[in-house]
């Protein structure tokens, strides 16, 4: 037994480039693959749609706006606008630019934190790609395969610890980190004060403040502040203060304020036990082996003459994975994604601790291969579940499919007005308005000017115009019967006058 483990391991690490690149390739795969095919979510994604479509046609990559006007309900700085348009200029106005820049973002923490992983041996590397790709809430919603900003934040949070974890070996590192922090104001405002609390508590717990001159802290202050002086002095010259105190009241008094932001109240424990401690996902497990690798190494009879982790990386990456969890656990309002950043040295440790107790020869080497078996088969069945449910199971929308059927930038129908009177699997009822997910849609496929107020202001219009119509709904309206259908797929009608 003790040779085959010992032959299992020396392949490991032999072929650790090929085997890096089948994780990276299934990363990919998980992020890109089938990546336009489910339809468009309201809200985020579908706010941050509309606003980077009307930035485009209004040519101001500035102010985000919502029909027209100043959006002071999604109340994000630019950057993630700008990832949507770049999506939008390269893929066209689809369900794949919208969400190309998201997908990347993830695929590019998976690779970066693999590469990284490698300072603490092969085997950490490429659990960590393993783990984080088996990392399900984030392809289900609001991260890798959604078009809004937590994706690019993810990656500029990643990217920010990284380079904190580095600047024992070059101080300069602390200048990526400002940049990261800065960047990842203007994705997703003051979500990233948590970088800056991590950041803090490093540089206090492990002594790096003693090492910080002057010459330092200005580019560090010039590399974390500047760019979000820049803009906001632009955007104070648009509408003053309406802007700042419109993000306040959402992201900080509305998120603190009791029950929660649109009622997403739940108790100081909801991360801890839906997220952290929750089995019917690789998180339990993950937690579990962070657990008893936390033992491990306090375990003396086990313990290796060297640590599993540097002291300072000790130190960073723990706090990485903690203090986002406690902030966020004690703001009232409780989303998933709110703590997405805290998966990634969830990953990341569990990956460490996991690959040194396997590699320690203290340890009979039956009982190594019987958990290098179970790990990589439970890893497997968690990739598998994730590729299940998130790539191969996305879902259409029946009411999307059909405008995306019947519209065409190009076709003499692109700019029309459109009224709606249908049934909306989106929101399981009848509906004569407009979701977001929907009017985003109809701007992509055939820049529609979407109208309110269904069968009844259709009819109502004395100008040209187009009405999508539920076919039972016919019945209601027999005065439609004279106007021209234009398509009929069974289930909706397309109607013009």
């Amino acid at each position: 037994m003790k040779n085959i483990y010992s032959t299992l391991i020396t392949l490991i690490h032999k072929w650790y480039v090929p085997l890096f690149l089948l994780l990276a390739a299934a990363a990919g795969f998980l992020c890109f693959r089938c990546l336009g095919g489910a339809s468009i979510d309201s809200w985020d994604e579908a706010r941050h749609g509309i606003s980077a479509y009307e930035m485009i046609q209004n040519r101001n990559y500035l102010v985000n706006t919502f029909e027209g006007s100043p959006d002071y309900w999604n109340v994000k700085p630019p950057v993630s606008f700008w990832a949507v348009i770049a999506g939008f200029k390269l893929f066209g106005y689809t369900a794949v630019g919208l969400r190309f820049f998201s997908a990347l973002a993830y695929f590019a923490t998976v690779v970066i934190t693999g590469l990284f992983a490698r300072r603490y041996g092969k085997l950490a590397s490429l659990f960590t790609m393993a783990f984080l790709s088996a990392n399900y809430f984030p392809f289900k919603a609001h991260l890798a395969r959604a078009g809004d900003a937590d994706s690019l934040y993810l990656l500029l949070f990643t990217l920010s610890m990284l380079a904190m974890l580095k600047i024992r070996e070059d101080v300069r590192w602390l200048y990526a980190c400002g940049l990261c922090f800065s960047l990842a104001f203007l994705t997703k405002s003051f979500h990233a004060g948590a970088i800056a609390a991590v950041g803090g508590l490093f540089l206090l717990l492990t002594g790096e403040i003693k090492r910080l001159r002057p010459r330092i802290w200005a580019g560090f202050l010039m590399t974390a502040f500047f760019p979000v002086l820049v803009w906001g002095f632009l955007r104070f010259r648009y509408d003053g203060t309406l802007f700042f105190r419109s993000m306040y009241e959402a992201d900080i008094a509305g998120r603190t304020a009791l029950g929660g932001t649109e009622g997403h109240g739940a108790p100081f424990t909801f991360y801890l036990t839906s997220v952290f401690w929750n089995f019917d996902y690789i998180y339990g497990f993950l937690s579990l082996i962070l657990l008893l690798g936390i033992l491990y190494i306090l375990i003396r009879p086990l313990r290796t003459p060297d640590t599993p982790l540097p002291q300072n990386d000790q130190v960073g990456i723990l706090l990485w994975l903690f203090i986002p969890l406690l902030l966020f656990s004690c703001v009232s309002t409780k989303l998933m994604w709110y703590v997405y950043p805290c998966l990634v040295p969830l990953s990341l440790l569990s990956a460490v601790f996991l690959a040194r107790f396997l590699e320690n020869p203290k340890i009979p080497a039956g009982i190594v291969f019987f958990c290098l078996v179970c790990t990589g088969a439970g890893t497997l069945f968690f990739l598998w579940n994730n590729y299940a449910d998130n790539v191969r199971g996305v879902r259409t929308n029946d009411l999307q499919t059909f405008v995306m059927e019947q519209f065409d930038r190009d076709s003499a129908l692109s700019g029309s007005v459109v009224y709606l009177d249908a049934y909306d699997p989106f929101l399981y009822a009848n509906t004569d308005t407009w979701e977001q997910n929907m009017r985003l849609l109809a701007m992509m496929e055939g820049d529609l000017v979407c109208r309110d107020g269904g069968a009844d202001a259709y009819l109502a219009d004395k100008n040209p115009c187009l009405l999508i119509l539920s076919i039972p709904f016919l019945q209601d309206h027999p005065e439609l019967e004279g106007h021209e259908i234009l398509a009929d797929n069974g289930q909706y009608l397309l109607i013009r006058k």
